[in-house]
């Protein structure tokens, strides 16, 4: 499977989505970032990195990928739309803040001329003031973000996008900390297993999300 995790808009959370994808599933995994710490911990033979400007070569459909894209599409980034373009699912990560919605909204409508199997995640969602739920699909973060997304988006995509939540979390910055998944972990640390527990159920539920859009 190839998948790409995109967003015009940075800190949106692409890389720690991409780096847990390829760690928990050991995919390949391709940047377009220059300047990156991938190679830190990412073996030579499973990490595929380009320079904005240049063209991903086509991946065999024997190796599964997930491509973590930075920079906007242009005629000159041919790293993001030759990426897109052989991508079996796209990841568009959007968390609730004005300009990240709005880069979120113009960054599916771009996609969706390359691919049109895109799964929305609802990032970096925290708790506001007064907020009592149970369910993270709930909360305001994520119920605006679902708002704005299928309110801008219905005149360019003739489907209900799937949108799910990921709460925020020091568990993401952990990832490159030690080296490993959220899931890998919780494995090796059972006192994560109480701090992390919430974040890797929403990890799950993407996970199932992707495998029922292949």
């Amino acid at each position: 499977m190839k998948i790409t995790v995109y967003n015009v808009k940075g800190s949106a959370g692409k890389t720690p989505i991409s780096v847990n994808i390829a760690l928990d599933h050991d995919y390949a995994l391709g940047t377009n970032e220059p300047y990156h710490v991938l190679d830190s911990f990412i073996p030579d033979n499973r990490l595929l990195s380009v320079l904005p400007d240049e063209d991903f070569p086509e991946i065999p459909n024997d190796i599964d990928i997930v491509f973590d894209l930075a920079g906007s599409i242009s005629k000159t980034s041919k790293s993001i739309a030759s990426a897109l373009s052989q991508s079996d699912i796209v990841i568009v990560p959007i968390y609730n803040e004005v300009k990240c919605l709005q880069a979120g909204v113009h960054s599916i409508i771009e996609v969706s001329k390359f691919c049109k199997n895109i799964i929305v995640v609802g990032t970096k969602l925290k708790k506001q003031r007064g907020e009592m739920f149970t369910n993270w699909n709930d909360s305001r973060d994520f119920q605006n973000i679902k708002k704005v997304v299928q309110g801008s988006i219905a005149d360019y995509i003739d489907h209900d996008l799937e949108i799910v939540p990921l709460k925020f979390s020091t568990a993401f910055d952990a990832i490159f900390e030690n080296e490993k998944s959220i899931k890998n972990m919780m494995e090796e640390n059972k006192l994560l297993n109480h701090s992390y527990k919430e974040v890797q159920k929403q990890i799950d539920q993407l996970y199932r999300v992707i495998k029922k859009h292949a």
